[in-house]
């Protein structure tokens, strides 16, 4: 607790001192950023990143495949989908990296189980306690000063799991809690309306509550506040942004957008989805830049699954193996890792996993925290890099 305490403290001395220059407090005490953005539901990756030479592909989606013309070329075998302007143009300048096939060995297709996985670290046999992050957060907050270890913005309080000190809900700064659409009818979100610290850290330690009571102070101290469309998720990385604008330190944000769990009329509701992941994604890329920490953070979109290759009989697609992920940021090495197989010779309609999800892990602990020594290290993929 005392150590607590010492880490929120100390960050205060810091930013009186570079105040109203937040970048250069980012490069003298080396602070990385990482935004995590839930895709709630599972996302339909072939509709996402589009493979251009596959005729099949329209086999598989009479109704709902992309048309030609409206693809976003973005290499001379993938597309992306037309609502993603402005992904396309920062893939272009190289700030977007794309990982293809992403999953884990014996999936589970049921939203809870496999959420559960991929928000601890395991696979269709195994799954552990805590989130992914906690035990290198943990570590990387004794290395230099942060107010808070991290934090979410929406409803769903499950990857900070195993989290006790320094990890927040968004009422603990008078943040309104997104309310994201359920992951799926059967899956339990937490209905508490006062998060705080996990654990109720709030009611036990007094301490932490005048500590947040300043942070609080400060967040709402912030001129000009960033204040971007795209719905729920662009409310919610507006908040991340004027968090990071108020100098406030906290390594690791995770927003959520939903619901994916495209099973009837994808292609709307898909259109609108994506529409809205890109629009608060350019956002909140100019903002970070504007701060002057965009080479400093990385974006990473995550999923339970994706959905199978061939559509549905209700203009929809049902639950598949693996899908893409965007990983995004001011000092990446872009491109396209991976690629489909062919779409006419699937098992049982499912894009098969090539690239197990850990190995993403592994690259943000170790490349952009510079956490070598991570749970995630016999993952490690260096094409990924």
């Amino acid at each position: 607790m005392i150590q607590g305490r010492r880490e929120f403290l100390s960050l205060a001395g810091y930013t009186f001192l570079f105040s109203g220059l937040p970048s250069l407090v980012w490069s003298k005490l080396n602070r990385k950023i990482l935004i995590l953005v839930e895709l709630q539901g599972a996302n339909d990756g072939l509709n996402t990143v589009i493979p251009l030479n596959q005729k099949y592909y329209y086999r598989l989606r009479p109704n709902i495949g992309i048309e030609k013309n409206k693809i976003l070329n973005i290499s001379k075998d993938n597309g992306l989908h037309f609502s993603l302007k402005n992904i396309a143009k920062k893939y272009e300048e190289g700030n977007v990296k794309i990982i293809q096939n992403m999953g884990y060995p014996h999936a589970i297709l049921s939203h809870f189980r496999s959420i559960d996985i991929w928000e601890t670290g395991g696979d269709g046999k195994k799954q552990f306690r805590d989130g992914w992050l906690i035990n290198s957060l943990n570590k990387y907050s004794k290395t230099l000063d942060t107010d808070a270890k991290g934090m979410f913005l929406d409803n769903s309080n499950s990857i900070f799991r195993g989290g006790f000190d320094g990890f927040l809900g968004p009422n603990s700064l008078g943040i309104k809690p997104e309310e994201i659409e359920v992951r799926d009818t059967v899956v339990p979100v937490d209905t508490r309306k006062n998060f705080g610290l996990l654990n109720e850290i709030l009611n036990k330690r007094k301490e932490n509550s005048n500590l947040l009571i300043k942070l609080s102070d400060k967040f709402n101290k912030v001129k000009n506040k960033y204040s971007f469309t795209g719905g729920q998720l662009g409310r919610q990385l507006s908040n991340v942004c004027n968090l990071i604008a108020s100098e406030i330190y906290i390594p690791v944000y995770k927003v959520a957008l939903g619901s994916f769990d495209t099973h009837n009329n994808q292609p709307n509701t898909h259109r609108n989805l994506l529409r809205d992941l890109d629009t608060s994604l350019s956002s909140t890329i100019n903002a970070l830049k504007d701060i002057g920490v965009w080479k400093d953070t990385l974006i990473m979109t995550y999923s339970e699954f994706g959905r199978r290759a061939n559509e549905n009989g209700s203009r929809g697609t049902d639950h598949g193996m693996s899908a893409p992920h965007f990983v995004l940021g001011g000092s990446i090495n872009g491109g396209i890792i991976g690629q489909y197989d062919d779409l006419s010779k699937l098992w049982n309609n499912n894009i098969n996993y090539k690239i197990d999800y850990r190995s993403l892990y592994e690259f943000v602990l170790s490349n952009h925290f510079n956490i070598k020594d991570n749970p995630f290290s016999k993952f490690k993929n260096t094409d990924i890099i």
